[in-house]
């Protein structure tokens, strides 16, 4: 048994976060599935192109991955990072593109995060406790621009990474 230390948040970090709820809402820009069960969502205005891939960028980039995640229209699960058919969530998460991220919902007390958006869709983020490490992030957030990321994880909380 292990037990997860968790560490104070530093105020710059946990400013940025508090920076990108502030903006909301925000539009989707761009909804996906990565690699395996990973989930990257684009936010706000187009702003460039990567140098490297020509992918267009916008304002913020979320980056969800380490952890569990559903994805729910209403009350209806339409997405589980574990058991749903990666080769529909594609086309599901692509629902999201043109709807608002309207709110996000953070539970201190066992980590989970809720984003909430129009249409009624809403995605839980909660550390993957199969195969979890305190230390694991569940998220980095890129702002367009900054030369760090905010990455959250259990054991570090809210910290910026280079």
């Amino acid at each position: 048994m292990s037990a997860i230390l968790k560490m104070p948040t530093p105020a710059s970090a946990r400013a940025q976060f508090e920076a990108f709820r502030a903006e909301l809402p925000l539009p989707v820009a761009k909804a996906r599935q990565g690699v395996g069960g990973y989930v990257t969502l684009d936010f706000g205005n187009k702003r460039g192109k990567d140098t490297i891939t020509g992918d267009v960028q916008y304002d913020w980039h979320l980056w969800v991955y380490m952890c569990d995640w559903d994805l729910y229209e209403d009350n209806t699960r339409l997405l589980w990072r574990r058991e749903s058919n990666h080769s529909l969530a594609g086309s599901i998460l692509e629902q999201l593109a043109g709807e608002q991220l309207t709110a996000i919902d953070m539970d201190s007390r066992d980590d989970c995060f809720v984003l909430r958006f129009t249409g009624g869709y809403s995605l839980n983020i909660d550390p993957d406790f199969y195969d979890f490490d305190a230390s694991d992030d569940m998220f980095m957030l890129f702002r367009y621009g900054e030369r760090h990321c905010l990455s959250f994880s259990p054991g570090r909380r809210f910290y910026p990474a280079a």
